[in-house]
């Protein structure tokens, strides 16, 4: 199967969790034709003028994203000739995300305009989409913060990049349109973005691949009157709880002199604030450091992974200190691997994967008393950390597992959106209601595609545009007044040049000349009230009006069926209930339909209709186009769930 992996970082350069899973995985495919492209560790990695660079088989660095809030790329991928080159002999059957930080979204647009009919899978590792400051869900203060929300995102990010954070929601809810399936490594990471948007039946709950076993050293002896070593695994940062650590330590050591801590990580040999991206906090750290029994801490410094083996065997456990909703953190797993058991907050993915008492023992999250508490009591019962012990070496830790997850979530979406070759057989009644009767109502343009390919080329309000949901909603409740009346040009370079998007409703029209015109002018240079003298929008305007007043007229007609395809799936039955309501208060007749489609999950039956009463129809169909693709419709699922709730009304009458 031929697989291209996109990552963040190489670990080359980069040896953090989602680098290691990326590699991973690619290693374990590369027999059967896995390719990994990477984001480079700064600009100057590649040589001047040079956007893409060779590292290995099948292994390529592309220079890293210029915008963090943004996430665009230096490199020039509208065309991305230099990169489309260099990946010209690949035909992935699947293309598997790991990041969009560094590598930028345009790259994801550009591997999908390179590779349509390629299945498109990304592993979430943190939680960059839902948090603009730094991905971590903590707000400056250092508080944890619940979730996105207009006001807070901004304090967090600056005032002044208010607007950035409208562009940076409208880009990565078109990035995600264009994936086909998510995976994330825990259950609460999932929970997170489903929280945020995304639906449940989209993402799969997958462990990171881990790394084969080591040979385990024989287990220190613990008992009352020895050592007791604590091991430090990580970046030293203001959220990785180090500080909290040493804190918990000096607490500790005041009744047990035999506790120690070993700190093995990037940047712990020298300390030096101005060698530090974080200086204030490395003074903090210092200080702390100094004012502790330094007998009872060692920093032992940077180290490869080729000697994490030896680092681990000289220590009891693993303890973290996290401040952040930690998703599946590699130190976890890399702990077990090597028969120790861990000390970390109740918190995020670090609760799920350590069960306390087990494989483990939990604290209050951000509580050094607390945590020196747990310290003392491991200094205490020497039975209880030989029993962990035990305990971890003997799990199980399913590398063939999660291989056998990810083949088979590679099986599912490889290749499944071929070319058509011809129109499908229709009947003849269907086709006559399809081409009288059938409205569609967004969320992309593909029930345009659909029509078109079935001879049907009625003119409709939403058949070329994207409008998501919420768009949706806002010009039905008003009976679609202002319509089109606020349109700002397109900047963002992934999306159709054709298009402007009307900033109060967040939906897409294709308005070529248009856009041009504002593109040159400037949005913010023309009011919203001189906009009536240019010619080109007035001319947009009334198409537009025309096309409100022949929706309108067909609403009234009980013979239409509107239809609304999600791909997002961000339904739920009570936003289908309140989309029914306002076309009933805009005259839709009782009995007409209002038919929903959104892709099944994997407990749904393939392109199935039911009813959800009130004329309400919900159908499951095998795939839906990804955003960026319409025009990838599966014709033959789209007729028989068309034929299907055809029959549903017929019953039903």
């Amino acid at each position: 199967m031929s697989i291209l992996y996109v990552c963040h970082g190489h670990p080359r350069y980069a040896k953090g969790g989602g680098e290691l899973a990326a590699w991973r995985l690619f290693k374990a495919f590369e027999a059967e034709g896995a390719s990994l492209l990477a984001a480079a560790p700064a600009a100057e990695t590649l040589p001047p003028g040079c956007e893409v660079m060779s590292v290995g088989h099948h292994q390529w660095l592309i220079k890293p994203s210029l915008s963090p809030l943004q996430h665009g790329t230096e490199v020039n991928l509208h065309d991305g000739a230099a990169l489309h080159q260099a990946l010209g002999g690949l035909n992935p059957e699947i293309v598997h995300l790991h990041h969009y930080v560094h590598v930028g979204i345009d790259l994801v647009h550009a591997l999908r305009r390179w590779f349509p009919n390629a299945g498109f899978l990304f592993t979430l590792h943190e939680y960059w989409a839902p948090c603009a400051y730094e991905g971590r869900m903590l707000r400056r203060s250092g508080d944890l913060c619940d979730g996105p929300e207009p006001e807070a995102c901004a304090d967090c990010v600056g005032e002044e990049h208010r607007a950035d954070l409208v562009i940076r929601d409208l880009r990565l809810q078109r990035m995600i349109s264009s994936i086909d399936h998510f995976i994330s490594p825990s259950k609460f990471l999932k929970d997170r973005y489903v929280d945020w948007g995304l639906s449940s039946s989209q993402i799969s709950v997958v462990e990171n691949l881990p790394a084969e076993r080591p040979v385990m050293a024989t287990s220190r002896k613990v008992d009352s009157n020895c050592e007791l070593v604590l091991g430090y695994f990580g970046q030293l940062n203001p959220w990785k709880g180090i500080d909290l650590i040493v804190e918990a330590v000096k607490i500790a050591r005041v009744k047990y002199t035999q506790l120690r801590l070993e700190i093995n990580g990037c940047n712990s040999g020298d300390l030096k604030p101005a060698h530090s991206p974080y200086p204030e906090f490395v003074k903090h750290l210092q200080s702390l450091l100094d004012s502790s029994s330094m007998d009872g801490v060692q920093l032992r410094g940077r180290y490869e992974p080729h000697q994490l083996s030896g680092r681990m065997a000289s220590v009891d456990l693993v303890v973290m200190g996290s401040s952040w909703y930690e998703n599946a953190p590699m130190v976890i797993q890399e702990s077990f691997l090597h028969g120790k058991p861990v000390i970390a907050p109740a918190l995020g993915g670090m609760a799920e994967k350590v069960t306390d008492g087990h494989s483990g023992l939990l604290f209050q999250p951000g509580d050094a008393v607390d945590l020196a508490r747990v310290m003392g009591r491991c200094c205490q019962e020497s039975a209880l950390v030989e029993q962990l012990q035990r305990q971890v070496q003997s799990m199980s830790l399913q590398g063939e597992h999660v291989l056998e997850q990810h083949s088979a979530l590679y099986d599912r979406f490889r290749g499944e959106f071929q070319p058509v070759a011809q129109s499908p057989r229709v009947d003849d009644e269907l086709l006559k209601d399809l081409r009288l009767n059938f409205e569609p109502l967004g969320a992309n343009c593909e029930l345009g595609f659909l029509m078109a390919q079935l001879g049907i080329n009625r003119s409709s309000l939403f058949r070329w545009l994207f409008t998501p949901l919420a768009g949706l909603e806002l010009v039905l409740s008003e009976k679609l007044q202002d319509f089109f009346s606020k349109p700002e040009a397109v900047q963002d370079p992934v999306m159709a040049s054709d298009m402007v998007v009307d900033r109060r409703t967040g939906i897409f029209f294709h308005a070529g000349e248009l856009r041009d015109v504002l593109e040159q002018t400037g949005d913010d240079e023309i009011a919203p009230d001189q906009l009536f003298g240019l010619d080109v929008y007035r001319q947009q305007h009334g198409k537009y009006l025309y096309l409100v007043e022949k929706f309108l007229a067909s609403v009234s007609d009980p013979s239409t069926m509107h239809v609304f395809s999600d791909f997002h799936q961000e339904l739920t039955e009570a936003a289908m209930h309140r989309i029914m309501t306002y076309l009933r208060a805009m005259g839709k007749p009782s009995g007409s339909i209002l038919l929903f489609v959104q892709p099944c999950s994997e407990n749904d039956r393939i392109n199935q209709v039911r009813l959800l009463g009130d004329g309400l129809q919900l159908a499951t169909i095998r795939r839906l186009a990804p955003g960026e693709h319409a025009d990838r419709i599966d014709l033959d699922a789209w007729i028989e769930v068309l034929s299907r709730s055809r029959q549903l009304q017929t019953t039903a009458n």
